[in-house]
């Protein structure tokens, strides 16, 4: 075994060496540089929200989000000059067959009917189905009952044909969100509003906050007004979330990608709340590569009018460490108005670590707190192998997954390229409150990246004297038998800072996935569980997300969404807030249990699973 892992490692660390080229379709056609309506254009083997231009680490593993991925391809479609003047012509939109049933514990968040397919007359255009019914990647807040549940989503999509130009995407709000006022019973679905109908694009990685007067805050990605630049923008509502205003720019930035919001009160003025946002900004070298990323913040204190901004941590390759940052989730204990901010670190090595950031002064200094781990690189590392199996998704590069059915084959570096696939990483989730400072995270079973025969586990590492030392790592859920994965972890912390409740994803032996959760206890500085329970009512499969197409090319069923893209890259929790008592958590997750028909021409065409938006309330 020793020597069948070392072959392994060695095959990998030469496959990361190599840098996966990645030009887009769109910027490669002989198109003629017009003015005139922005579009994003399509092609017919590269999604929407996809590309291997994200900076490939640790055999390609492309760091860039989803969202991340769409935004760069707009911007350089639209700096290319590519949009059309001429008028378009749409497709057929038609309705797909979205199999449900009524589950009385398990309500389903969005709404079924905004997904649609869309078709186009062959003697026009020759092109496969659009088929926009993806749902995924949660965040959400509660205020009593009322609660606002973000999501990526496909649906809010639209397509058209150019003639002497091509099909592309008119429309594409991929930031979702569905709010219910009945403490979770029933649900409206809608889209976030745009910077500009001139650039009516959201690019999704939806992160929500409240603050004390009940307004909410949605941070996702999107475009400046004309489409020409990246940028982290923000929603907010007045109405608990039953409507959201235009969006508003926090930081313009081009190589901006997976943005967090965390909102609390100012240390020093305490009747002002911050709105803290963290991003990675992606570095890019004079001829156009990506040879880094910084650890950015962008600091509101009048309540989202205004924003400044700054980096708060650039890594400099070491040999050991690497330049490349991503995941970062920044918290605030609102009883001391402390800002705690985790990320991951890439390293040079399988285990990358997590550090973390502190600010006592309302994010104009930060300091990084120590962990100690034994074998960790340094004192402010804390080292974690990210999970998975390495599975070649082509356009969406070689990505760490939890897999299901056959290997396709003929996956690069003779890797697997399974067509039922979901792409993993390790976003260190944190909480704070009352001096307690804790996050979760996936943890491979092996000290070696993409080992076959890995498990993995749900670690918690815990501070009760905000963050001056950490307690031993504690095991929330570890791998089984008949449970050997355990993935995408979201953490959540009592407004006593005494319950910690943990959800987590659930690989079965029989590859089907669903969702748990564990709630613990701190008595006198230690952890206990009380108990773990399902979340879902139902386990479910994946969805066909890396169909292979032709020998160098795979596709999602829906072509919106890059290879490898299913339950998203998060769930979430939320506690009552307002003036609720601790009576439970909204726990909200992307869940496959639908079925969906794919029409002909799909390359998964017949009846499969679908990603949705699924709720339930967990009781303490």
């Amino acid at each position: 075994m020793k020597d069948a892992r070392l072959s392994k490692f060695v095959l990998w660390s030469f496959a990361a060496l190599i840098v996966f080229p990645y030009r887009p379709a769109a910027a490669q056609v002989n198109t003629k540089p017009v003015n005139g309506r922005v579009v994003i254009p399509v092609d017919d083997d590269i999604a929407a929200f996809g590309g291997d231009d994200g900076a490939p680490v640790k055999g390609g593993i492309a760091l860039r989000s989803s969202g991340g991925e769409l935004a760069q391809r707009l911007q350089r479609a639209v700096k290319s000059g590519l949009v059309p003047i001429v008028l378009p012509i749409a497709g057929e939109e038609g309705h797909g067959n979205n199999r449900s049933s009524d589950d009385a514990f398990n309500v389903q968040v969005n709404d079924p009917t905004l997904d649609h397919i869309v078709t186009f007359d062959p003697t026009v255009v020759k092109t496969r189905p659009f088929e926009f019914s993806t749902q995924s990647e949660t965040s959400a807040v509660r205020d009593g009952r009322h609660v606002v549940v973000g999501y990526n989503s496909s649906a809010g999509s639209e397509v058209q044909f150019f003639p002497g130009f091509g099909l592309a995407f008119t429309r594409l709000q991929f930031s979702g969100f569905s709010t219910s006022h009945d403490a979770g019973r029933t649900w409206t679905s809608g889209f976030v509003p745009p910077v500009s109908n001139d650039a009516p694009f959201t690019f999704g990685d939806p992160s929500l906050a409240i603050d004390r007067h009940g307004n909410i805050f949605y941070a996702s990605l999107g475009t400046d007004a004309q489409g020409l630049h990246n940028t982290i923008i923000i929603n907010k509502s007045t109405d608990h979330g039953s409507s959201f205003g235009p969006a508003t720019v926090a930081a313009v930035d081009d190589g901006a990608d997976k943005e967090w919001l965390a909102i609390g009160p100012d240390p020093t003025a305490r009747s002002r709340d911050n709105i803290y946002v963290t991003w990675t900004s992606f570095i890019t070298n004079a001829k156009g590569q990506t040879i880094g990323s910084q650890l950015r913040l962008a600091r509101s204190t009048d309540g989202g009018q205004t924003f400044s901004q700054k980096v708060l941590f650039a890594p400099v390759d070491d040999g050991t460490n690497s330049s490349f940052i991503q995941f970062s989730n920044p918290v605030v204990d609102a009883s001391t108005g402390r800002l705690y901010v985790p990320f991951l670190h890439f390293s040079d090595m399988d285990a990358d670590n997590v550090r973390v950031l502190v600010s006592d002064d309302g994010g104009q200094t930060l300091r990084f707190l120590a962990f100690n781990a034994p074998g960790a690189i340094d004192s402010f590392a804390f080292p974690n192998v990210t999970p998975g199996l390495l599975n070649d998704c082509a356009g969406g590069g070689i990505r760490n997954a939890l897999v299901a059915g056959a290997d396709q084959g003929g996956g690069r570096f003779g890797l697997p390229r399974f067509k039922q696939a979901t792409r993993l990483i390790s976003q260190p989730h944190a909480a704070a409150g009352h001096g307690v400072f804790a996050f979760v995270l996936n943890s491979s079973t092996s000290p070696f990246l993409g080992d076959p025969t890995a498990g993995s586990e749900i670690r918690l590492v815990l501070s009760t004297n905000g963050g001056q030392t950490f307690a031993t790592p504690f095991g929330v859920a570890a791998s089984t038998a008949a449970d050997p994965q355990h993935v995408h972890p979201f953490l959540s912390l009592s407004t006593n800072g005494r319950t910690l409740t943990v959800s987590y994803y659930v690989q079965q032996a029989d590859k089907r996935l669903r969702t748990d959760v564990a709630t613990l206890k701190t008595e006198h500085g230690e952890l206990q569980v009380e108990q773990t329970a399902p979340l879902s009512t139902t386990a479910f499969d994946l969805t066909p997300s890396n169909v292979v197409r032709t020998p160098t090319a795979t596709s999602n069923y829906d072509r919106t969404v890059v290879s490898c893209y299913d339950i998203g890259e998060y769930q979430t929790l939320t506690g009552p807030g307002g003036e609720a008592n601790d009576d439970g958590v909204i726990a909200a997750w992307g869940d496959n249990r639908r079925t969906w028909t794919s029409p002909a021409g799909s390359p998964a065409a017949g009846t499969h699973s679908q990603p949705d938006v699924f709720s339930v309330k967990v009781d303490h």
